[in-house]
């Protein structure tokens, strides 16, 4: 695993954004699960953001290529004729207990958890294997999955990049002062995440009542 990790950062250093959209790619797809994105995530910000014109072309990449990539599970087990992906089945490595972790999850929270489901390990690639089971429509999941990892990459960059210079907590306050449009980015983010997953919870109320 750590030399996946440190072949993936050499791959970074070489090739910059390029290398971070395809490994993104990679592992939102799971098509090369084993990749460790909690360590090579936070490396590739330090290696690649300098500046804020930097920083954005590290989001860009990255949500690019956790976008593109969250479609192959997402197509592959939607059914026939989705897409032409189904092949790929066989050649995603994954896990049952992960995916009845992810089939759980949707079920308990629905498609509120594409959403924020980026934002954790145990979800970030798996929550698109039940959302293409469950037959969620491609616009909601292409959206949901789009502003939740572009809303993961800028916080993990953004912290990095000031917690270089500063502890965590003076890195946290630097962001917010310094750049709040992003600090509001992010509030608004946590703001609709909250406001999803209690629509879904008043709606699965009114149906268990009902």
């Amino acid at each position: 695993m750590a030399e996946l990790g440190t072949t993936a950062l050499r791959f970074i250093q070489l090739y910059g954004p390029l290398a971070l959209l395809l490994f993104t790619f990679l592992e939102t797809s799971m098509l090369f699960p084993l990749f460790p994105s909690e360590v090579v995530v936070p490396a590739a910000a330090a290696l690649l953001i300098a500046d804020p014109l930097s920083f954005l072309v590290f989001v860009g990449a990255a949500t690019a290529g956790g976008t593109v990539g969250a479609f192959v599970p997402f197509y592959a087990f939607r059914g026939p004729g989705s897409s032409g992906l189904e092949r790929f089945r066989e050649w995603i490595n994954v896990s049952k207990d992960a995916t009845e972790r992810g089939r759980r999850w949707f079920r308990r929270w629905g498609t509120s958890s594409v959403f924020w489901g980026r934002f954790l390990p145990a979800l970030r690639s798996v929550v698109s294997i039940p959302a293409g089971l469950a037959g969620m429509g491609t616009i909601r999941f292409g959206a949901y999955t789009a502003v939740g990892t572009a809303l993961f990459y800028a916080a993990v960059g953004a912290v990095v990049y000031y917690g270089r210079q500063r502890s965590l907590f003076a890195a946290a306050a630097a962001v917010a002062t310094d750049r709040p449009a992003l600090t509001a980015a992010v509030a608004v983010g946590a703001l609709a995440v909250g406001a999803v997953i209690f629509g879904e919870y008043r709606r699965r109320e009114r149906g268990s009542q009902g």
